[in-house]
């Protein structure tokens, strides 16, 4: 959930990563059905096929990987000028509305740098007042008047404490992505060991 949150402000649109999840979730399933079938019938043909579409799958993941390893520097320079252009969205767009909410709870923190970048954005609506998100209790109209009440709201800048989230999971992920792979090889080293065995039963009748 907080990896969907700080993805509305790195990519500074509405997030899509539920369309996202629930095509990767259709995908797997069909793929998964396809390769039963496939082993149900002991069909060489349809066997080779997923096997083929396999090692697609687990390619296009090697260049995903690669791809945001590579990007990772990048995305760290470019993550304040982000956030402060997705400042300006807010309340504007309902998603990105919530996705601010979101990372400003889930991370405690307000702003881009600190809790007075909201009296910059450009729709002024923000002038002496900071959202509700900002608050360490957030209740109706507790963002008024920040600068008189600021102990009541988080101090720190969303930027530099999704950074730190970011890098200490970027192993994490890394790691679970590797697992993945993994389990995906045997999977195809075992289509490829149920052909040759088809094979060698077709032969030997």
């Amino acid at each position: 959930m907080k990896l969907s949150d700080v993805s509305i402000v790195v990519a500074e649109t509405s997030s899509g990563a539920p369309m996202v999840l629930t095509i990767v979730g259709m995908i797997i399933f069909f793929l998964s059905g396809f390769g039963a079938m496939a082993v149900i019938k002991e069909n060489n043909l349809l066997i080779k096929i997923f096997t083929g579409i396999m090692l697609l799958v687990f390619a296009a993941e090697i260049v995903v990987g690669l791809s945001a390893y590579s990007y990772r520097d990048t995305l760290h320079r470019s993550l304040q000028s982000r956030f402060l252009k997705v400042m300006n969205k807010y309340g504007a767009e309902k998603q990105i509305t919530r996705g601010v909410d979101g990372v400003q709870q889930g991370f405690q923190c307000c702003g881009a740098q600190n809790f007075t970048d909201w009296f910059n954005v450009s729709s002024g609506m923000y002038d002496s007042s900071v959202p509700s998100s900002c608050c360490r209790t957030p209740r109706e109209k507790c963002g008024e008047d920040a600068l008189g009440r600021s102990e009541s709201l988080y101090q720190e800048g969303c930027v530099l404490k999704m950074k730190m989230w970011i890098s200490e999971h970027f192993d994490v992920i890394g790691a679970v992505g590797i697992g993945l792979g993994f389990t995906q090889i045997l999977g195809i080293l075992f289509s490829c060991l149920l052909v040759k065995m088809l094979q060698d039963n077709y032969v030997s009748m």
